[in-house]
């Protein structure tokens, strides 16, 4: 009677415990499910959380790879012969890049170098290498970078070739390496200025220099002035610059004279540049130029020069133009001075430029 009340207690139980224990492997499956569930969810949101952050950091960089390539193909005529060559008008690539940061100022760097296309068309020496922050409070960069008079005398730097502007190139100071730069702007007004520190490097001519100056850029015109001092061995330099431009119409207008002098030299050195330039339609364009470099030298060893120049150019595009030039460089003591000669120059030549941001 006991066996059969057992067994009738058991059976129920022996019943319900597959049932029992489905339930339990269910439920057991459903919580690991929910756990890797979470997990996943956790997973994606880091995931999601990154491609944030990514993109934020992208939008916050611009970048840009840019180059103008220079060929030129003319011939130098002397009262001795005549020279004909392939030459470049100062070819170059480069790169710009600039990065806002978090407490709002940008921070920039640039690379620029030369490609001599002439000779054996090597990748050359840099024109530019710097790195700078900019804000509210101007900007401040370190490296080799433009000159305050070199931006000054900008307004009449437009021919296609190495040497111009025409009589500042004699002995004007363009880029230096070493700088630690300073711009602020005002409105209209530009007020920089740059230092070279090159450290024991006494094989540096003029690496001690210091130059500021101002650039007030109206609706049509602009106005600029610049003071250099460097220090020479045995000797100091001190310069100034002082250029205008003019736009009336199709035509451009600008003028710019430059004063050195240095310790050991007697006499100043002074560099006058004019130019103009016409735009006869939309693709082609008239560039005139007229320089005077004096040196006020002893007629045997002066280089007092004038220098004319008549360039036309074709603007296929904005990236392409072609042009022809020429120039006739008048030596005021050649008769005396054997190193310097007469010559005229007559040049052909290509310019492609590009510029890809991304």
């Amino acid at each position: 009677m006991k066996h059969t009340r057992l067994k009738s207690v058991l059976l129920p139980l022996a019943l319900a415990l597959p049932i029992f224990a489905a339930q339990a492997a269910e439920d057991a499956t459903e919580a690991e499910l929910q756990r890797q569930f979470n997990e996943i969810k956790t997973r994606l949101a880091q995931l999601e959380q990154g491609k944030v952050v990514t993109a934020e950091q992208e939008s916050n960089t611009e970048m840009s790879f840019y180059g103008t390539l220079r060929p030129t193909f003319g011939v130098t005529s002397t009262d001795d012969n005549d020279s004909w060559d392939v030459g470049d008008a100062l070819s170059r690539i480069g790169f710009t890049a600039e990065h806002k940061l978090s407490n709002g100022m940008i921070g920039f760097t640039r690379g620029e170098f030369k490609v001599q296309i002439q000779g054996d068309a090597h990748f050359g020496d840099a024109r530019k290498a710097y790195v700078g922050i900019k804000g509210d409070f101007g900007r401040v960069a370190i490296g080799k970078q433009d000159t305050t008079s070199y931006a000054v005398m900008g307004v009449v730097d437009i021919f296609n070739r190495t040497n111009t502007p025409l009589a500042y190139d004699d002995i004007g100071v363009f880029r230096k390496q070493e700088l630690v730069s300073y711009r602020k702007s005002f409105g209209n007004l530009q007020l920089r200025g740059e230092a070279q520190f090159s450290g024991e490097n006494d094989d540096l001519d003029g690496s001690e220099l210091v130059n500021a100056g101002a650039i007030y850029t109206g609706s049509d015109y602009t106005l600029g002035f610049a003071y250099l001092t460097r220090d020479f061995t045995g000797a100091d330099e001190n310069s100034i610059a002082v250029t205008a431009s003019k736009s009336i119409g199709d035509w451009y207008f600008a003028a710019a004279y430059g004063g050195f002098s240095r310790d050991i030299v007697d006499g100043d050195i002074t560099t006058i540049d004019v130019v103009a330039t016409y735009a006869i339609n939309s693709e082609y364009k008239l560039l005139f130029g007229a320089s005077q470099f004096d040196d006020e030298q002893a007629e045997v060893n002066s280089k007092d020069v004038a220098r004319f120049n008549t360039t036309l150019e074709w603007q296929g595009s904005k990236d392409f133009r072609l042009f022809v030039e020429y120039q006739h460089n008048e030596y005021d003591n050649d008769d005396v001075n054997l190193t310097v000669s007469d010559s005229d120059q007559l040049t052909v030549g290509m310019r492609y430029n590009f510029d890809v941001k991304f």
